[in-house]
């Protein structure tokens, strides 16, 4: 008999429900082998993808409703704003002043846990139908699959717990409300997978290890002639981790096994062809790609390694757009006189000068013809590399390229970063009008910045424009004296960010004096409870709008003093406040420390949740 730990996720009929109708009541596969559900070096590996952006071009080419990265659709992600929290939790970007979009933390999962993002896709998949079920969706059932995306925490014999409600927390776990960490799905599959001899499901009371046999209860329907208890032998650490996840062949692993090699069977750089045809096609990232011949060429294909795949493979694999050669591969087509330089799959057309500026040999221009060269898309005119700065031979106006566009210099950047003629690569004017363009350069961060048409004051940070209130002015100690007036065209060119924050160790009230009070440090504002304040003697400086502390991150609120000893008024767990932690005091310790109820302080219970948490002491 398996016994199933609090975490262990069981596949729900529900999930079946997800599936196509021509998935019920079929045979399985005869080529799944649950004893080997995945290979070991697969399971770890994360340099599928490449990055967030291979991720969320898989989301996009299945038709996922997790490649949607509007602003609406990220919050229902639910991904914290306390920098604290999301440090504690190992998060790759703590810090990156955004909500993320699902790519970016399947990504950021894999990077933290070292899990293969196809593990966690397929997963996604499995549990709630995140991938492939787009058109299944209406909003309420969206957060619902949302919030246990991973089906973590999630088992079959109970409903879900409340630990880890929302895609976030599903990814990278949470903390408790006494401190306690747990780990999200991604981790919890790599320390399943990464424990000596590898760790199964629970029988006995232990866990299985890898070359183990054990018996599994099977949850029925969907497939013929499945038996209700099944044996497997754990045939590699990979495999044990995912029976650890989901104790049953069927329908979960097998659910798991079938997507897994649907998308991922051939690794990447896989070269695909039909017996029916001649065209070869390249397995990259769960996409499949023609290779023109003469690619195959220029990047030294081996062909003679070609694997003849029957229609239903072939076709499991969604088509991408054609496979082109390396970046910087020069290409010339008969009849034509402008060369293209391909970058990222794309051809670009580029003059000599470019050509020679990025330090390429047009010696080495590779002949296509205009059928193989219709294969690609046609990109921007090519400029010169990033940081180039330029200028017509008759338009004094002078750019910078940067991000494969240029950028125009005011009198003021230009003056800003002290620009001397010799660094300036003067091209035919006609060059200059060939390239994309894109606003201004910015002015360096830390510039404060008006346009003569608004008195408004913006700080630059990062390229974007921060309103400084004027309590935030004062604090920060600017002087009007270094404020530059710039032109609406140059000011507008800067997008909006949040409002610009107060200096660190500021202690403000919001809306008036007597409002809310707040600490701002290490780039968030962190409350502060009346008890607090008048323990630490804190009182406001500062009183800053309510809708412009709400733009700023929030972080964990500021402690009691160390050694304060107290407890929420719906719990009777008491702590000791040490180092700005709060740790809970066992029986022993709180005998130890002759503590009496008058020493204790009793807070509202949700003002001790809110803080940060230690390990308990003991004795």
């Amino acid at each position: 008999m398996v016994h199933t730990p609090k975490f262990t996720k069981y596949i729900s009929v529900i999930i079946l429900l997800t599936l196509p109708l021509s998935a019920l009541a079929q045979p399985p596969d005869p080529a799944f082998n649950p004893n080997r559900l995945v290979e070991d070096k697969v399971f770890s590996d994360v340099e599928t993808f490449g990055g967030a952006a291979g991720v969320q071009k898989f989301l996009a080419d299945k038709n996922s409703v997790l490649a949607n990265t509007s602003y609406d659709f990220l919050v229902k992600l639910k991904e914290p704003q306390a920098l604290e929290l999301k440090q504690a939790l190992d998060d790759p970007q703590p810090n990156l002043g955004r909500l993320r979009t699902a790519a970016e933390l399947i990504w950021d999962a894999s990077v933290q846990s070292g899990l293969n993002p196809q593990v966690i896709l397929v997963t996604l998949n499995k549990e709630q139908g995140l991938i492939t079920s787009a058109n299944d969706f209406n909003a309420a059932k969206l957060q619902k699959a949302l919030d246990r995306a991973m089906g973590f925490d999630c088992p079959d014999g109970s409903g879900c717990g409340d630990l880890f409600p929302g895609f976030y927390y599903q990814l990278f776990g949470n903390y408790d409300s006494a401190g306690n960490r747990y780990l999200g799905a991604a981790k919890s599959l790599m320390k399943s997978f990464s424990t000596p001899g590898g760790r199964g499901p629970i029988v006995n009371g232990q866990p299985a290890r890898t070359d183990s046999s054990i018996t599994l209860d099977n949850t029925l329907g969907g497939y013929d002639n499945i038996l209700s208890q099944q044996s497997v032998t754990l045939l590699n650490n990979a495999t044990a981790a995912l029976y650890r996840y989901t104790p049953h062949v069927f329908n979960g692993n097998y659910n798991f096994w079938k997507f897994f090699q649907g998308w991922f069977k051939y690794p990447n750089g896989s070269l695909l062809k039909l017996s029916s045809g001649s065209d070869v096609y390249i397995i990259q990232d769960g996409l499949k790609a023609l290779v023109p011949q003469f690619v195959a060429q220029a990047r030294a294909l081996n062909l003679s390694n070609i694997i003849t795949v029957s229609p239903t493979e072939f076709g499991n694999y969604t088509t991408d757009k054609p496979l082109g050669p390396a970046d910087n591969t020069i290409v010339a087509i008969p009849g034509e006189a402008s060369k293209f330089v391909f970058i990222s799959n794309t051809r670009h057309q580029a003059s000599d000068l470019v050509i020679s500026q990025r330090g390429l040999n047009p010696k080495n221009t590779l002949v296509i013809s205009a059928s193989e060269a219709a294969l690609f898309d046609v990109g921007t005119v090519l400029p010169p590399k990033d940081g180039t700065i330029i200028r017509g031979a008759a338009d004094k106006s002078v750019y910078l390229v940067d991000g494969g566009k240029i950028k125009m210099y005011s009198a003021y950047t230009f003056a800003q970063n002290k620009i001397i003629a010799r660094q300036i690569v003067i091209v035919p004017d006609a060059e200059v009008a060939s390239y994309s363009q894109n606003g201004f350069v910015p002015p360096k961060d830390g510039s404060l910045v008006k346009s003569s048409s608004d008195s408004t004051v913006y700080l630059v940070q990062s390229g974007l424009r921060q309103p400084v209130l004027g309590d935030v002015f004062k604090n920060r100690g600017f002087s009007f004296k270094q404020v530059v007036t710039v032109s609406s065209d140059e000011l507008n060119a800067l997008a909006m960010g949040l409002f610009a924050a107060p200096k660190d160790y500021t202690f403000f009230a919001t809306g008036a004096k007597a409002g809310p009070v707040f600490e701002f440090k290490d780039g968030a504002a962190h409350s502060v409870s009346p008890y607090v304040a008048k323990q630490r003697g804190i009182k406001p400086d500062y009183v800053f709008d309510s809708d412009v502390v709400l733009s700023w991150l929030t972080g964990i609120p500021v402690p009691p003093r160390d050694n304060t000893i107290l407890k929420g008024d719906a719990s009777d767990a008491v702590y000791l406040v040490t180092k700005g932690q709060l740790r809970p005091l066992t029986y022993k310790a709180y005998l130890n420390r002759k503590i009496t109820p008058k020493k204790i302080v009793t807070l509202p219970q949700s003002e001790v949740d809110a803080y940060a948490k230690g390990d308990a002491i003991e004795k």
